[in-house]
């Protein structure tokens, strides 16, 4: 077989197409495993640095904009050409990793076999992992993310990190690549792997049966982390106790939210599907992401905070709410207040991870005063756990929005003692769209990783408990129903948390590293070897 200049370039775009399909909304996530294939297959017969670094960049810009198409859809509270530029720089930016693995892969001292296996989806992970940190970090389509559904092999996860999922994935890619260019590929270009043509010779029997059978590690490896997955997923969640707790997202269309002539109803039926809720005696009753406006919290004599206080004094109700927090200096926070029967407010926590754009615009921090822009939101300073009710010394961690995609800020909060986990955000800003389902296929990964269970209430999106081996264990609440609430016992975990919970990416970080240093090194001796040639 002989592929054409052309032809790599449709392998190119088909990598992207696939891997659009692994994740939601059209959840296909054995594509995954295949996904990277024909990509990994064009890299290898690219014949220069920048056409490697094209062909990864088709492939990612098709992946990307089919994956975050909908930052146009926010059109109703932005201009449409704004949000379709933001679409396009951020799709064009994410790409550039796929571009830059593109280029790293062709320039790997190995071309096939097992080190090339290995180094290819290690630079990935690699690659993968900075992305998720670098200017701000953006993780949104993980290559871990497509198998949420596939709860087996996503529980490696507790040790690893998503981006050991990710790790898992990859290498499957790599190793049936690197197999149908060997056999079906390589043989007719001037590419092709030095393997030995004829076995019977002095020894080359013996290093071709070894060059062939070390391609079968990457498969065991990846057979025994699902074998792993499937038996954890049969063992049953260890649970000492538990509470009852009522989801009341309300799903508040963002048109009506953005509109300050709405609030009075918005508030009257939060109070209604409250007193609703608490007829089925929670524990502690949540709403989602900024459900309450901050004027409610801005003075203690509005008639809202009255209300308020006598809905939760009548009901003896515990509220864990989303809301806008004005200080005094003028200051506004993304806040969740937990607050108590008397009105009380027994513990609070500021969003940390604010959104680029969204929530602040980054670059305003660092000008001259005399240069004044819109900054928007304070970030948060300090991860705070809050006191669970009827719960003795328990306490709870909670995130806000764009917070849970982001692996390592959820684990602090389990690393500081949280038992269990929850995720308050508005989604209503993308409905009808699949970023709702994209942002959830997260929370399973957060809650394997961590080993805890989590409760997500989510205005405009998708309301519900996961437990701690990633299964949703309740009914769904989607954004089209505006009227339910959702009641369940969710477990409480005191095990201290999981390999990753303490130790964090050191997976993904690792892979960065030994990557990086073994290309540095082998170009290092091509280019001393070549200089003295040359001299």
């Amino acid at each position: 077989m002989h592929i054409k200049p052309y032809q790599s370039w449709i392998l190119a775009g088909l990598s992207g197409i696939l891997l659009i399909l692994s994740f939601p909304s059209f959840n296909l996530f054995p594509l995954g495993w295949i996904g990277l294939i024909p990509l990994l297959i064009a890299l290898q017969t690219t014949p220069s640095w920048k056409s490697a670094f094209l062909h990864g960049y088709l492939a990612g810009g098709i992946f990307f904009l089919g994956l975050v198409y909908w930052i146009t859809l926010l059109y109703p509270f932005a201009n449409i050409f704004l949000t379709i530029f933001a679409c396009l720089l951020l799709a064009s930016y994410l790409s550039l990793y796929v571009g830059v693995f593109g280029v790293l892969t062709r320039a790997l001292p190995w071309k096939s076999g097992l080190p090339f296996i290995v180094m290819a989806t290690a630079t990935w992970t690699g690659l993968e992992w900075v992305r998720s940190w670098f200017l701000s970090g953006f993780p949104w389509g993980s290559m871990g993310y497509s198998q949420w559904n596939n709860l087996p092999a996503i529980q490696i996860a507790s040790i690893t990190g998503v981006h050991g999922v990710s790790f898992m994935v990859v290498l499957l890619n790599a190793t049936i690549a690197d197999i149908i260019h060997t056999y079906f590929i390589s043989k007719n270009q001037s590419t092709a792997p030095n393997i030995p043509s004829h076995p019977d010779k002095s020894g080359s029997s013996e290093r071709d049966f070894t060059f062939h059978v070390l391609r079968l590690i990457p498969i065991v490896i990846v057979i025994a982390c699902i074998v792993y997955g499937a038996y954890t997923v049969s063992k049953p969640v260890d649970s000492d106790s538990d509470i009852k707790i009522a989801l009341v997202p309300g799903n508040i269309p963002q048109i009506e939210k953005w509109d300050r002539t709405y609030w009075p109803q918005i508030f009257e039926k939060y109070m209604r599907l409250v007193k609703e809720a608490d007829a089925e005696e929670p524990a502690i009753i949540i709403l989602p992401e900024t459900a309450l406006r901050g004027e409610v919290f801005a003075f203690e004599g509005n008639s809202y905070m009255k209300q308020l206080k006598q809905i939760l004094a009548e009901q003896e109700i515990y509220l864990l709410t989303g809301t806008f927090y004005y200080t005094p200096e003028q200051k506004v926070y993304n806040s969740v207040f937990l607050l108590s029967p008397t009105g009380e407010k027994l513990g609070s926590y500021s969003k940390i991870h604010l959104v680029p754009f969204g929530e602040y615009v980054p670059i305003t921090r660092h000008l001259p005063n005399f240069i004044q822009l819109p900054t928007g939101f304070e970030s948060g300073k300090s991860i705070d756990l809050l006191p669970i009710p009827h719960s003795k010394n328990r306490q709870m961690g909670v995130v806000i929005c764009f917070e849970s995609v982001f692996p390592d800020l959820f684990r602090k909060f389990v690393k500081k003692g949280a038992s269990v986990m929850g995720i308050l955000t508005n989604d209503a800003w993308f409905d009808g769209t699949a970023a709702p389902e994209q942002h959830l296929a997260m929370a399973p990964l957060r809650a394997v990783e961590n080993r805890i269970a989590i409760f997500r209430c989510a205005n405009g999106g998708i309301s519900c408990i996961i437990d701690a081996l990633g299964r949703t264990v309740t009914t769904r609440i989607s954004a089209s129903d505006k009227e339910s609430f959702l009641l369940a016992r969710i477990p409480l975990s005191d095990h201290g948390g999981t390999v990753y919970t303490r130790y964090g990416d050191w997976f993904p970080a690792l892979c960065f590293v030994v990557s990086t240093l073994l290309i540095l090194y082998y170009h290092r001796i091509w280019f001393v070897s070549k200089f003295k040639r040359n001299a």
